[in-house]
């Protein structure tokens, strides 16, 4: 809408569910793509470069520099990053984990457990937290063990099967210190995690709930009155969220330099703030740039907490965060409907048909392409 303002070539949007499968079957390519899942090797290889328009009309230290060179392929910049998420742990406002560092660790929470914990007679009406209860928290919590997925020659997912391991006897050991045993953790969740996690840590039945910043942050004001959040780290670092948004323009793609106009448009900090601020107006409940931190670090480091108060103080400077590679075809489908299960199920002592690598295998199989 903004850009439909001051162009003579307004946008048209179409959204597509798949990109990359969108963009495989196309019989014309759209002039510019923004979406996420569009950096694996297959089909980043679609798009066109853009050094050119990189090094004539924008700023190329503006950008994150692991995130832009996660765009590049060869020697070629094939994608511009747009914007990106991060974990957090929330928690109430009074709780003794609130203020000093942004950041908080798995190591944090667990130490937790015994103080926060209350039973009656052998059973537990209150715990602090529990790996287990939240599929998308195992996934990020073994990702701080060294879960580190890349591309295979083959542009399958490979990962280290030692830092799974490590990730599970941890969270094994996490779930005995906080209930005893897995039996009685599944106990307490089927009795109370019925309602919303929000709900429950505001009502302190349990300490801690997981998140990622633009739920959380688009979640509105009443439903996080008194609560608090922390970025989730290894101690060090934060580890970005694999789903992060790109902008490419394709092969084939009619209008060039109207694409090119778009983004030189786009990618400036002035751009982004009115965009945001624009959004904040229309109260619209969008977070930040599309969705996301933006990818340029000054609209994050010095607008962003303006524009949304919740992160005044909490914006982590680029040295504390750690960007993944490029994910691999699917990826993202992949952890929501295989992995976090599967590892879900591995911390409840269920019997697995299948370890990770082959449960992945499997799935893709059955994936068009």
């Amino acid at each position: 809408e903004q850009y439909n303002l001051v162009s003579d070539r307004p946008a048209m949007l179409h959204y597509e569910p798949d990109l990359s499968r969108a963009l495989r079957l196309a019989e014309q390519p759209p002039d510019l793509v923004i979406g996420a899942g569009i950096d694996d090797r297959a089909t980043a290889a679609l798009f066109l470069p853009l050094g050119g328009l990189l090094d004539r009309r924008l700023d190329r230290e503006a950008f994150y520099q692991p995130l832009l060179a996660n765009g590049v392929r060869g020697d070629r910049q094939l994608l511009l990053p747009v914007s990106f998420n991060l974990p957090l742990i929330y928690f109430a406002s009074d709780s003794p984990v609130s203020g000093g560092r942004p950041m908080i660790t798995t190591d944090q929470m667990r130490s937790r457990a015994p103080s926060f914990a209350q039973w009656s007679y052998d059973r537990p009406v209150r715990l602090s937290y529990s790996p287990r209860w939240e599929g998308a928290f195992a996934y990020q919590y073994a990702r701080t063990m060294g879960m580190a997925v890349t591309e295979g020659p083959s542009g399958e997912p490979t990962w280290s099967a030692l830092a799974v391991s490590d990730f599970a006897s941890a969270a094994r050991t996490w779930i005995e210190d906080l209930a005893g045993n897995v039996a009685t953790d599944a106990a307490f969740e089927e009795r109370y995690l019925y309602a919303p996690h929000l709900q429950l840590v505001r009502e302190g039945r349990v300490e801690f709930g997981y998140d990622d910043s633009q739920t959380f942050l688009e979640t509105s004001d009443r439903r996080r009155a008194g609560l608090d959040f922390k970025w989730l780290s290894d101690g060090e670092r934060v580890a970005v969220l694999e789903s992060i948004v790109y902008a490419g323009i394709p092969s084939g793609a009619r209008s060039r330099r109207v694409s090119d106009d778009f983004l030189a448009w786009f990618f400036t900090t002035d751009r982004q703030v009115e965009i945001m601020q624009s959004a904040i107006q229309k109260r619209s409940g969008q977070f930040g740039v599309a969705g996301g931190f933006s990818a340029l670090r000054r609209v994050n480091d010095r607008y962003l907490p303006e524009l949304f108060p919740t992160l005044s103080g909490k914006v982590p400077d680029a040295e504390y965060l750690s960007f993944a590679g490029p994910s691999p075809r699917h990826w993202s489908e992949l952890v929501t409907r295989v992995v976090e299960p599967w590892l879900v199920r591995e911390l409840s002592g269920r019997e697995q048909e299948r370890d990770l690598e082959n449960s992945v295998r499997a799935w893709l199989l059955q994936q068009e392409e």
